[in-house]
């Protein structure tokens, strides 16, 4: 392990005399790597563990990493074969390689057991064995153990985002798992997830609120978790939240998050017409969409039974 990873140390501080040849690597727009995660039966922990293995591979060779998503109107294979993708993640058990594409393709070793691979176009890239090479030697370098354990297995009580969550809840002033907690019911921790109603990403914000809280680029995560934390604190301030008590507040932001502010704050203008608390969302909730009211029960239920379960660790 110790000679491997030494060769494989040497042969990263070699490759910097030699920009031409890791410009192979690069598109021809420069020194920019475009990946696509192609997984979407899976949560949000594998698209992670595939994006940050990319990531690193990119930062060795010098590189940008560009995340390019996929959408239902161009498939995943279509975007590595138009070249929109340098390399592309995908299960090729469920997602069997086009016959078009036989011989044209690199395919790497499985990454996972599930049949995950690495994909990329022969023509487009001769050094594919660069890529083999690199993730044999990361795989047997000493911190892989602990970097593969914080994406795999999946589990909803473990995101890879965890450590944006913490940094944003602070700001926000919430407790970091319940960030995770809507972040769970909005994609699963999916960051490539798109809704319907052209939501994105790990907290599906729409790209109108984007524009508006000038968020660039809604499938990088940090953006994206970003990007919600503002929208919670605009809500807070234009719903003039600020005088009620930390679990109410935190009530309406979900209704809002979820239904719209407008439509929320019609609710609350209902309620106090008929004599109700437009301040005690119990008196409210019953004004809005049934499936507002889940989304808000389902957040705290999960929360709790993350809080509860972490409170039984510490007394056993």
């Amino acid at each position: 392990m110790v000679v491997l990873y030494g060769e494989y140390r040497n042969l990263t501080n070699t490759r910097k005399t030699n920009k031409r040849d890791e410009k192979e690597w690069a598109t021809m727009q420069g020194d920019t790597l475009y990946c696509t995660v192609y997984l979407p039966r899976h949560a949000g922990t594998r698209i992670g563990y595939h994006y940050e293995l990319m990531r690193r591979f990119a930062q060795v060779h010098e590189m940008v990493l560009q995340y390019v998503p996929v959408h239902e109107s161009v498939p995943a294979w279509d975007l590595l074969e138009s070249h929109k993708t340098d390399i592309l993640a995908i299960n090729i058990i469920r997602d069997s390689i086009p016959k078009h594409l036989t011989g044209k393709i690199f395919i790497s070793p499985q990454i996972t057991s599930m049949g995950e691979v690495w994909v990329v176009l022969k023509d487009k890239h001769t050094r594919h064995l660069d890529l083999v090479h690199w993730l044999t030697l990361f795989k047997q370098s000493p911190g892989y153990t602990a970097f593969r354990s914080t994406f795999l297995p999946a589990s909803k009580n473990r995101s890879p985002y965890d450590s944006l969550l913490r940094v944003y809840g602070r700001t926000l002033g919430w407790d970091w798992r319940l960030l995770r907690s809507v972040m769970y019911q909005e994609s699963q921790y999916r960051m490539n997830a798109r809704s319907a109603s052209h939501a994105v990403g790990l907290m599906q914000i729409k790209e109108s609120t984007a524009v508006d809280l000038k968020i660039k680029d809604l499938y990088d995560p940090e953006e994206n978790i970003r990007g919600a934390v503002l929208y919670f604190t605009f809500l807070k301030r234009n719903m003039h939240l600020s005088h009620l008590s930390e679990e109410e507040e935190i009530n309406f932001i979900l209704a809002a998050y979820n239904a719209g502010m407008k439509r929320i704050q019609d609710s609350r203008e209902k309620a106090d017409r008929d004599g109700k608390d437009p301040n005690v969302w119990s008196h409210v909730s019953k004004y809005t969409p049934r499936q507002t009211q889940e989304y808000v029960e389902m957040i705290w239920f999960r929360y709790l039974d993350w809080t509860n379960a972490s409170e039984q660790i510490l007394r056993d």
